[in-house]
């Protein structure tokens, strides 16, 4: 029974809810911290159902992509999240040197004003933390929960569609840019847990990529209310 319910959760109400509260513009009523804070809370009881659906059923945490120890395909995945990792990071380095001394208010600015990334250091915290959640969370209740209930019933294709397509809308629809970008990631994240049965290569990936981003955003919002300050104060000199 709690199976069909985290189904019906994560297919329905989950894309319904994101989905309804951005084309009705709801999205931007709650601050930042809440955000955080209630989409954290609802991975965290989420998660309570899937482990004791899996804790109740006495199913192996290696049906549901945990792996241990790491078969070959989640070496394989672990060793190519490392190899990218790395990359991003030496490719950051240098592009950071490259525009060292280089001023980007533009970029800065439309990287600062993205709703969801933190400006505090407070907001940042809490951001972190509930990357963590969703960067594990949701990779265990979208890849590996959901499509190990639907293959069964649809097979591993159509398994594959409807869990990408569910994840994708779970991100509701800020415009189609957007969505689209939402849908394709879901698609390869759940094509790749497919192909390797690991989680745990694509749960570090989707957690380190939380974490750049709202650093990122953190350090975005920083420059650009220094950047802020310093064009007033000139305006505002004689």
């Amino acid at each position: 029974m709690i199976d069909y319910v985290l189904v019906v959760l994560l297919i329905g109400v989950m894309p319904a809810r994101a989905l309804y509260k951005d084309l009705c513009g709801k999205s931007n009523e709650d601050n930042r911290q809440k955000k955080y804070i209630g989409s954290g809370a609802i991975i965290v009881c989420l998660l309570v159902l899937l482990c004791y659906a899996w804790l109740h059923g006495a199913r192996s945490t290696a049906s549901l992509g945990l792996d241990i120890p790491l078969t070959n395909g989640g070496a394989i995945g672990l060793a190519i999240a490392i190899a990218l990792l790395v990359g991003l990071v030496v490719v950051a380095t240098i592009a950071k040197r490259k525009h060292m001394g280089r001023n980007d208010d533009k970029g800065t600015g439309r990287f600062s004003k993205n709703q969801l990334l933190p400006r505090t250091r407070h907001e940042l915290s809490l951001f972190l933390a509930f990357a963590l959640l969703a960067g594990c969370g949701w990779e265990l209740l979208y890849r590996g929960f959901l499509i190990w209930f639907l293959v069964p019933y649809v097979g591993t294709v159509v398994a594959v569609c409807i869990a990408a397509l569910a994840y994708g809308a779970a991100h509701g629809y800020k415009n189609r840019k957007q969505f689209l970008a939402s849908v394709i990631s879901a698609f390869a994240f759940a094509v790749a847990f497919v192909l390797t049965g690991s989680l745990w290569w694509l749960m570090l990936i989707h957690t380190a990529a939380g974490f750049a981003g709202g650093i990122a955003g953190y350090k975005a919002a920083s420059r650009h209310h220094e950047v802020t300050l310093s064009t007033s104060a000139q305006a505002a000199s004689p």
